[in-house]
């Protein structure tokens, strides 16, 4: 049976590489395409793709008939689709999947923030077996986890610490844009990148981890060649790990045919082409924001989306040139240093914290520019 797949992000980077998948499986079918704003782009993947549906968040005052946009585009590029992947950035993307939790259709998420900010939201999702995860690590460990009939000890994150990791400390808080975005690993959007060098990324995924693998212990541990691509610590203390060079295209090959379709081989390194594979402690020095984050995390409620918020505001800062790369750390704490907690009872709820927490982040950016 053909699966009917949405991208949504379909312009980022891991939307051009789900297509380039879809593309070459048989067992797969583009049903429909969602860019933000990047519309030369889309109207070239709608020629290629031949999608069902093509749309575009952004208002779109020159597009032509058959590209939708509007308040309802989320909803039309969902419906009719089996699966759903969402590379949208940002906050922006917990809608979309709170749609896929309600109609109850597969979620192949490489959107942080649904879980980091909306985890509570989307737990009858998680446990009803509806979200499959698309970031590297959570790929690794859900199926490191799979066929585990007992419980296992721990898990551990792998990080490479970004572009942060070969600038000294005593630089960093100066660091300038193009520095920090050349990420010695990935290829991946700006903003992931510059929070791959504060680790606010891995704080995220800290996060994400607990929504689910709940209950299980979570540490972090780093590993400059992303070789490991996380670990899970069994119960008689083995450790089960996935392998391989970097490379997007095996978790969202895995993702987008779970459970029971056949895998193209995407990656053919040998270990022989691996080189010394290192592990060290966390660097709080280095990294700051991430510990702050963290805990943000474990005190839940409206909390994470606090951090998220603070976050998107100073990184958009940064890239601007408007603060240097230290004064993130900055912003984040200090809105969270001023946070007013609330329980998430619905999307409402969460949208009012992240709205108030950027109209004080972008007070901070003001007073540190």
């Amino acid at each position: 049976m053909i699966r009917k797949v949405a991208v949504l992000g379909s312009t980022g980077s891991i939307g051009i590489q789900a297509l380039e998948i879809i593309h070459a499986s048989p067992e797969l079918e583009l049903h429909s395409l969602l860019c933000g704003s990047n519309l030369d782009l889309l109207l070239k993947q709608k020629e290629y793709y031949a999608p069902s549906i093509a749309a575009i968040a952004s208002p779109c005052g020159n597009c032509p008939d058959d590209i939708i946009s509007g308040q309802e585009v989320l909803q039309k590029v969902i419906d009719g689709a089996d699966t759903v992947l969402n590379a949208i950035v940002g906050s922006a993307g917990l809608h979309a999947s709170l749609i896929c939790s309600d109609r109850g259709i597969t979620l192949a998420l490489a959107n942080k923030e649904s879980l980091v900010v909306g985890g509570e939201l989307l737990r009858d999702h998680i446990t009803a077996g509806g979200i499959i995860p698309v970031d590297s690590e959570h790929s690794t460990i859900f199926r490191c986890l799979h066929g585990e009939l007992r419980p296992v000890r721990s898990i551990t994150l792998t990080a490479s610490g970004g572009s942060a990791r070969y600038i000294s400390v005593d630089k960093l808080q100066t660091a300038g844009a193009d520095e920090i975005l050349n990420h010695p690993t990935w290829d991946m959007g700006e903003r992931i990148t510059v929070d791959s060098a504060t680790m606010v990324n891995k704080a995220f995924e800290v996060i994400e981890a607990r929504w689910l693998f709940g209950g299980i212990q979570i540490d972090v541990v780093m590993h400059p060649q992303s070789i490991v691509h996380s670990f899970v610590r069994l119960e008689d203390g083995s450790w089960k790990a996935l392998l391989g060079k970097p490379d997007m295209k095996v978790p969202l090959q895995y993702a987008l045919q779970y459970p029971d379709r056949g895998l193209d081989l995407i990656s053919d390194d040998s270990p022989l082409d691996w080189g010394a594979l290192e592990f060290s402690e966390l660097d709080n020095r280095r990294y700051p924001a991430f510990d702050s984050v963290v805990r943000a995390g474990q005190d839940g409620r409206t909390w994470p989306a606090a951090a998220n918020a603070a976050d998107e505001v100073a990184v958009a800062a940064f890239l601007a040139r408007k603060i240097s790369f230290g004064d993130i750390t900055t912003v984040i704490e200090e809105v969270l240093a001023g946070h007013t907690a609330s329980d998430i009872t619905d999307l409402k709820s969460i949208m009012e914290a992240d709205r108030a927490s950027r109209v004080e982040a972008e007070r901070i950016v003001k007073r540190l520019c």
